[in-house]
């Protein structure tokens, strides 16, 4: 709808708070597997990169730990150390360890190559990083070592844990670009959906308007509306305060329980819900 907006009214620009280096050719590229629950139940090992699925996929987090309760099933972690409510090894939380896991000098290499249908996990911030396709490219080449060498009868693959349901929608349009410092400078209103502003493209802003990068920026009767289900006031102030934005208004949603419609789910499937809980005051669906 967005997208459709921006179209028809060529004065809407449509941005997105961080770039993401994403293929959105393959659905593959960005989701989970649909089949991912069945591949786990005949798998015995499962390599997570850089993700929490406890905090970030409640649902992924529950799978693996049904699995591991049957027994005879190892969680290997590269990233965080992190309590995932069960058992897991962590090797390291430097990327290198790819590397040698490719190169074939890593100690657990054996325990892929011995191990049947493993699987690996990753998240889709690593789409964020600026050497994102170098990453990318890293794992495309350990799921192609993993198919020629280890004892899996499936199609081995990278699946890709989304945090947030608005990232699987939004990750269809590629050509999404990513707000500037000139979209703040010459818009006469900037309108923030669903927007954390802690992200670090976002962050970066304010701490460069507190660096007097911005000093000659001047504008009036500018406005700020943020659409969301939180309200922070400190981080508002500070872009009102930063980039003289002289309004603000403030669109309430209803949260998740609050909502009835459709989304698309992180394995790619359309999932419709049905409102429980009645929303309070003005909030309304976005």
């Amino acid at each position: 709808m967005l997208n459709t907006l921006t179209r028809k009214y060529s004065f809407f620009k449509l941005r997105q708070p961080e770039p993401q280096n994403i293929d959105v050719d393959l659905d593959r590229n960005y989701l989970l597997n649909v089949n991912l629950n069945d591949e786990i139940l005949t798998s015995d090992t499962c390599l997570l990169i850089g993700i929490n699925p406890r905090y970030e996929g409640s649902k992924l987090n529950l799978m693996l730990r049904s699995r591991y309760l049957k027994g005879n099933f190892k969680v290997i972690q590269v990233g965080s150390l992190i309590d995932l409510t069960f058992s897991s090894t962590n090797i390291t939380s430097n990327t290198k360890v790819l590397k040698s896991l490719i190169e074939g000098n890593n100690l657990f290499c054996q325990e892929l190559v011995n191990s049947s249908n493993p699987i690996m996990i990753s998240n889709i911030n690593i789409f964020k990083r600026k050497d994102s396709f170098e990453v990318a490219k890293m794992l495309r080449s350990v799921t192609q070592y993993i198919k020629l060498f280890s004892q899996s009868k499936n199609q081995n693959k990278i699946n890709i844990l989304n945090p947030s349901l608005g990232n699987v929608g939004f990750a269809n349009f590629g050509n999404l670009k990513t707000i500037t410092d000139t979209d703040l400078k010459n818009s006469i209103g900037i309108y923030f959906i669903n927007n954390s502003f802690l992200t670090s493209n976002v962050k970066k802003f304010l701490n460069l308007k507190l660096l007097n990068i911005f000093q000659n920026f001047k504008g009036n009767n500018r406005m700020l509306v943020t659409q969301n289900s939180t309200l922070d006031t400190k981080l508002i102030a500070q872009l009102k305060n930063g980039f003289n934005l002289n309004n603000h208004l403030h669109l309430p949603n209803t949260v998740f329980f609050e909502t009835s419609g459709t989304y698309i789910s992180t394995e790619g499937v359309v999932n419709r819900i049905t409102k429980i809980v009645k929303p309070l005051g003005q909030t309304k669906n976005d």
